[in-house]
């Protein structure tokens, strides 16, 4: 996900925010949270999306709560670097995670030892947003929806490839082939420039990556649009429809939210809930997510533990039956 159109977009994000809503947060106890500055931990390189929702999260909770709050890249194995120093730090609030599918559902079922536990590790704090990938072919396939394209790939067999192998793009490319009931030949590429450079020639014939980074071919009409990997059709493209129109039950989405070590004090995640998922109800904030393709997620600590618990099971069986390992 290390895009400079994505750059480019946090970039137009700069604006200060609208002055934060009258009402009372949650009050602390013992000493106000925050007193210090907090580090945000993003587990990927800058420029990517877990980068941006990162620097998008700490921008809304330092408007509101009045103290700095600082991202942190520690990229590596997949996230599972930084995510493993969150869940090793203080539990005292001054530490968070912004955490993806990678970092709290799927690498669990790739990786021998993350070094950490997805789910038992963190105190989740909110959900933040969700992005749609988009599933897209050469148009010399002449396939202009996902039946067309099912009906090619059971006729003969076809080249398809993903940005980042156990990743949402990979994962979406591999459950369209297991309820398509369809083979291929797989091809994992290091990002999206690599594949783009396979897709857009034709040297495979159907990939899948994340919306920002895949749209503009599809409105140049380099690449035909089969469908968006969420479960209805993103407001942004409404024409493109989505996979689950002709494969009912899919859906793949790049979702981010924000996590806490284990232990952390029930006020203080209570008071950082309350300020993001305030902030994240601001037509604003809605209208900044969806110039990246996002759609706000905001709820409840309990809600966000219950869909990591959900995204987790679902993952681990894809990645059974579809035989994925990390090479």
């Amino acid at each position: 996900m290390r895009r400079r159109p994505l750059l480019a977009a946090l970039a137009a994000l700069a604006p200060a925010l609208p002055a934060p809503l009258p009402a009372p947060l949650p009050a602390l106890a013992q000493e106000p949270w925050p007193a210090r500055p907090v580090r945000i931990v993003a587990p990927f390189p800058p420029g990517g999306t877990v980068d941006i929702m990162a620097r998008l999260t700490a921008a809304w909770l330092q408007e509101v709560l009045g103290q700095s709050f600082v991202v942190e890249n520690r990229s590596g194995a997949g996230g599972n670097i930084g995510a493993a120093a969150v869940a090793r730090a203080q539990p005292d609030g001054y530490t968070l995670l912004m955490g993806s599918p990678g970092t709290q559902a799927i690498n669990a079922h790739l990786y021998p030892d993350p070094g950490y536990d997805g789910i038992e590790d963190f105190a989740p704090i909110s959900l933040v947003a969700e992005v749609p990938n988009l599933l897209a072919a050469h148009p010399s396939l002449g396939a202009r929806d996902a039946a067309a394209l099912i009906a090619l790939a059971k006729q003969r067999r076809l080249a398809y490839g993903e940005t980042s192998i156990g990743g949402s793009t990979h994962l979406a490319a591999e459950l369209f082939r297991l309820q398509a009931g369809i083979e291929g030949d797989h091809v994992s590429y290091r990002g999206s420039a690599p594949m783009l450079g396979d897709l857009l020639p034709g040297r495979i014939a159907w990939g899948v990556d994340n919306l920002p980074s895949i749209l503009p071919h599809i409105r140049s009409g380099a690449l035909t649009a089969i469908g968006v990997t969420s479960r209805q059709r993103w407001s942004g493209a409404p024409e493109i429809p989505a996979i689950a129109e002709t494969l009912p039950g899919y859906e793949v989405t790049a979702w981010f939210g924000l996590l806490a070590p284990k232990g952390t004090p029930a006020p203080i995640v209570a008071r950082a809930n309350a300020a993001l998922v305030r902030m994240l109800a601001m037509p604003e904030a809605g209208r900044r997510l969806a110039e990246l393709g996002a759609t706000p997620l905001p709820g409840t600590p309990e809600a966000y533990r219950a869909h990591i618990l959900a995204e987790h099971r679902k993952w681990g069986e894809v990645i059974r039956r579809a035989g994925i390992r990390l090479e």
